[in-house]
């Protein structure tokens, strides 16, 4: 029997996970955790997990929490004191913020300032299977990647097989995320009026989600490299599509460079041939899939990266359960077979 706890499962990430979770074949117990609707049942907030989800919220409750398996889809704060004592009971751990995604030190807490905790990090292993999987099949804590990150680092990580033809100082890359991926809690920002028929550009030069592409980037390129970043709020719900864009003086051979490199991941789909090189957000909506099409401009030599995702899934809580299913030595793709919806 396998019992897993969701902190923060009442917010749209966490949610996700008990959505994911109630059709996981080898999970048998959720503890869902929310401090607002403690003692308060799932179904009653969450109506779609009517019969699937009928227990009711707890309060956080570390120190006793009797789960083989704990994800933390909540802002840093008291959780991280009592982390030490999760994982020395055996709990495997994936958080979901973006506290210890950095390895550095000095930008983890710049980016994420309170709760550091030296140990935590450097315990903790970033949680993007394509690129990390024996690690984090060896771990007990996860940081899983941003959303965006995830969409921009799949894209541009091909490329390290190729770096010496490319400016790594002048990569330029725009997202378009829906309005989902600023959480749950309403804002004017968020509220419909605002946001229909509406496209909004924000956090434009600082957006928290540009340390860590650069971070995990020049670990791959074994080089420094420079991300300018522009992330936008669509008025659609859930996906993100981004346009990554960077400049090579040779020739690159994108499609087989591409298809070479995830040949054998299932949840990346490359889109390299002619007609056919430009991601359909519709096609990721619901998915755990990370759909890239792949161009090059040869008389201008740049190369456009095109990024579709589905921001709650492939960008949090599908990563999540892939994460997991490693951790725990399961098929990565058990709970992620999903296809998205049409029309």
């Amino acid at each position: 029997m396998t019992s897993v706890a969701v902190i923060g499962a009442s917010g749209y990430i966490g949610s996700e996970l008990l959505r994911l979770l109630v059709n996981h074949p080898k999970i048998d117990e959720i503890i869902p955790v929310s401090r607002s609707l403690a003692g308060k049942k799932v179904s009653s907030h969450l109506t779609y997990l009517r019969g699937f989800l009928d227990a009711e919220f707890r309060e956080m409750d570390l120190e006793n929490l009797d789960a083989d398996f704990l994800y933390v889809a909540a802002p840093p704060g008291e959780w991280i004191n009592s982390m030490q004592s999760v994982l020395e009971r055996g709990i495997k751990v994936v958080s979901m913020g973006g506290k210890f995604r950095i390895k550095n030190p000095e930008i983890d807490s710049k980016t994420y300032p309170g709760f550091d905790n030296p140990e935590l990090l450097d315990k903790a292993v970033y949680g993007l299977p394509e690129l990390y999987r024996e690690e984090i099949k060896k771990a007990s804590f996860i940081a899983n990647p941003g959303c965006y990150t995830t969409s921009i680092i799949l894209a541009l990580a091909p490329l390290s097989r190729h770096k010496k033809s490319l400016d790594l100082g002048r990569i330029v890359v725009s997202s378009v995320s829906g309005s989902s991926g600023a959480g749950a809690k309403p804002s004017r920002f968020l509220h419909h009026p605002e946001m229909s028929s509406n496209l909004r550009p924000y956090r434009v030069l600082e957006h928290r989600h540009t340390p860590e592409m650069e971070h995990i980037l020049s670990r791959e390129f074994d080089s420094d490299l420079s991300i300018s970043f522009t992330p936008s709020i669509g008025n659609h719900c859930r996906g993100i599509l981004s346009y990554v864009n960077l400049f090579s003086n040779g020739e690159i051979d994108l499609g087989k460079l591409f298809g070479d490199f995830y040949s054998e991941e299932f949840f990346v789909r490359i889109l390299s041939s002619a007609g056919e090189n430009v991601p359909n957000l519709k096609d990721v909506i619901n998915t755990n899939f990370c759909d890239i099409g792949v161009n090059f401009d040869r008389g201008r030599g740049r190369i456009l990266l095109l990024s579709a995702t589905d921001n709650l899934i492939k960008g949090g809580s599908g990563t999540a359960v892939q994460n997991m299913n490693l951790m725990l030595g399961l098929d990565e793709r058990l709970g992620l077979k999903q296809v998205a919806v049409s029309p």
